[in-house]
């Protein structure tokens, strides 16, 4: 930590009311100047009273990478990521996976395998009550639409299912499969999610909890299973897949949405999202036993004005 009397230093550069003068306001006038070591101080000073500081954090780690100390950046980072996990209400004994995540999400870290189910649950819960308004409003979101038309172009006229739809949210996707379900059950991490769910009135039972656990204890058969904009909290799919082939009745479809990417298998996006290239899905598909009735590439929803492309899938199991 340096410690410069960054105060003095806008004194001497001639800057009037530098003893009164706010610590954000007094470093980006110093970083201006290019007095870079006298702008770290005034950031560190308002950190020192303030260490969660959302502002002051940015800027200071800006500061760093800019003049090649990225290292110094993690501690602020994971601070950051402190500060969500308390605005989210996360447990601070479940902190760690999420701060690892979120770390990861900014940083482009490959090697992490899905979504820290605190985070994912926190987030939803916080989301559930203006859920509906944003997606379908704001963010023009399709995908339910997109997987009900790829269901019944490869259904051949049946009907009277027993559904099940992994990571059920509020039931935007539940109301439109309803009429081809016999039966049909949701599950999801967020209970917020689900009372909304609950609310609509379409579903037979509902079920609070990880898909992966989930499935791998449960002993249903399914005709189909939906998973829509549930796997890009996911990156790596084979357990997944593997664990819907054995839930799967004979004939039976496993339809789903990913965000298409670009590069090998899966990256996690800054947004805390998962991209899936599309031969990753083939493999998967094709190491659980699942063949391809179905692919095809359409825009779910948008995203800062500009249209989100996926790929909406629909796998069968072996008759």
């Amino acid at each position: 930590m340096t410690s410069i009397d960054w105060r003095a230093r806008l004194t001497e550069r001639g800057f009037l009311g530098a003893r009164q003068v706010p610590c954000m306001h007094g470093a980006a006038v110093l970083r201006s100047w290019g007095e870079v070591l006298a702008a770290e101080a005034a950031l560190r000073e308002l950190l020192g009273r303030a260490p969660e500081d959302e502002g002051a954090l940015r800027a200071l780690m800006k500061l760093l990478l800019e003049t090649g100390r990225s290292e110094e950046c993690v501690p602020l980072r994971r601070r950051l990521h402190a500060r969500r996990c308390r605005e989210l209400g996360i447990p601070e004994d479940q902190w760690e996976a999420s701060v690892s995540f979120l770390e990861a999400a900014e940083t482009g870290a490959s090697e992490t395998a899905r979504a820290a189910d605190p985070y994912v649950a926190a987030l939803f819960d916080q989301y559930a009550s203006h859920f509906d308004d944003k997606l379908r409003g704001d963010l023009a979101y399709r995908g339910p639409e997109h997987v009900l038309d790829a269901v019944c172009e490869t259904l051949g006229g049946r009907s009277g299912l027993d559904v099940l739809e992994l990571g059920c949210g509020t039931g935007l996707a539940g109301v439109l499969l309803r009429p081809l379900a016999r039966r049909l059950s949701g599950i999801d991490l967020s209970p917020g999610m689900l009372a909304r769910a609950r609310e609509r009135g379409v579903y037979d039972a509902l079920h609070t909890g990880e898909i992966t656990a989930w499935l791998a204890a449960s002993e249903s058969r399914h005709d189909l299973i939906a998973a829509v904009d549930v796997l890009v909290y996911f990156g790596a799919l084979e357990t997944l897949f593997a664990h819907v082939a054995q839930r799967l009745a004979p004939g039976g479809l496993f339809a789903i949405t990913v965000e298409k990417g670009l590069g090998p298998g899966y990256q996690l996006q800054p947004t805390g999202r998962y991209v899936h290239r599309v031969d990753y899905l083939r493999a998967c598909a094709r190491e659980a036993g699942l063949a391809p009735l179905l692919e095809r590439e359409a825009v779910l929803r948008t995203e800062r004005g500009e249209p989100v492309i996926g790929h909406v899938v629909v796998l069968s199991a072996s008759a």
